[in-house]
């Protein structure tokens, strides 16, 4: 049956300690979005990374200059580190964004840096609709330095969970920037049940979205400072706020899609039972199929009919169990072909 979920994501320029009062100013926004997200009817709403408020050493500044010549150049300026950041769940702050979820009606996923006795995480934490917080996913992966230093990691450390948590009816596992990188997390997510995977980070991941989500067959849906983006499971772009265009012309940052979660991606050919489905269901069932990718998404349009029901009368593998069972065939055949030195020869044609 066609499962319609509207999901929201927000782009947010991140305070720096340039900023008075910056950190501040970007709760009492976040605040404000999951207001506003209520009255759009939106059930999962996702913000971007914890910046964590620090600024760097400006090495190159002199060569920016060749770019941007009118730009003045700001010395560094003092941040906090992740350990003053870092927040328990049970924090104020915290306590302020969970009634603001639960008179909202929304679901919000809050990044934080998240204090759990004496180590610091790089979160996210789901708030239900109703208030409550679900388990927090921590960074797996925080960034290391190129040269082999723990980097991020030695001031937040990685976390080991990304099972799928059912949020407003939807199997919904997270991702944290630099995790992109990284088919740990995705498989995790997928063997989980995931259908949809929230990636929130201080970059806009470009390709590798799009690489993530159709290799695990999942939506990505992100949220960054330099703008938002809606990947289907299929890899391709359904909707994207271009770098830094909600900030610079002065539109609403908070964009938002309804997605159908009663759909899977099959083999292209789908053991040739396309026409098949078609011709039984007729326009219950949209059929894209993607040739090219060797894919094809189904998805159900009808409410009392379920992509399931699909799958288990017409006998389809979706496309990832079908790439599971094909590594498994894999061992079974080679321990077939070993100890096989010659072919069997061919009896004479009569």
């Amino acid at each position: 049956m066609a499962k319609f979920r509207r999901i929201g994501t927000v782009a947010l320029q991140y305070g720096t300690a340039r900023v008075a009062q910056g950190l501040a100013r970007e709760r009492e926004a976040i605040l404000g979005y999951i207001s506003e997200a209520g009255g759009l009817g939106i059930d999962i709403l996702l913000f971007q990374e914890v910046y964590g408020f620090t600024t760097h050493d400006q090495e190159s500044a002199a060569e920016r200059r060749r770019f941007a010549p009118a730009q003045d150049v700001l010395p560094p300026a003092p941040g906090q580190s992740y350990d003053e950041l870092a927040i328990q769940a049970d924090d104020p702050y915290v306590g302020r964004v969970r009634a603001a979820a639960r008179q909202a009606g929304v679901n919000v996923i809050l990044p934080l840096l998240e204090r759990q006795g004496g180590r610091v995480y790089n979160s996210l934490l789901p708030v239900t609709a109703a208030g409550e917080l679900l388990r927090p996913y921590r960074k797996m992966f925080p960034v290391a330095s190129s040269n082999g230093e723990l980097g991020e990691m030695a001031r937040a450390c990685p976390g080991e969970d990304n099972q799928a948590q059912l949020i407003a009816g939807v199997p919904v596992s997270f991702a944290i920037c630099f995790d992109l990188h990284f088919d740990d997390v995705f498989a995790a997510a997928r063997a989980s049940g995931a259908r949809l995977v929230l990636w929130s980070s201080m970059w806009m991941g470009g390709l590798w979205l799009r690489a993530q989500a159709i290799r695990y067959g999942f939506y990505m849906v992100t949220a960054t400072p330099d703008g938002c983006t809606f990947v289907d499971m299929d890899g391709t772009t359904i909707a994207e706020s271009y770098t830094m265009w909600p900030q610079t012309i002065g539109q609403n940052n908070l964009i938002f899609e309804d997605l159908n979660f009663d759909r899977d991606i099959f083999h292209c050919q789908a053991d040739g039972k396309l026409n098949a489905i078609r011709d039984r269901y007729g326009a219950k069932v949209h059929i894209r199929n993607r040739p090219h990718e060797s894919i094809a998404v189904i998805e159900t349009l009808d409410p009392d009919l379920s992509i399931e029901e699909v799958k288990q009368e017409f006998g389809l593998v979706c496309w990832y169990d079908y790439i599971q069972t094909s590594k498994a065939a894999r061992v079974r055949a080679l321990r077939e072909w070993q100890g096989k030195t010659s072919l069997q020869p061919r009896p004479p044609e009569s």
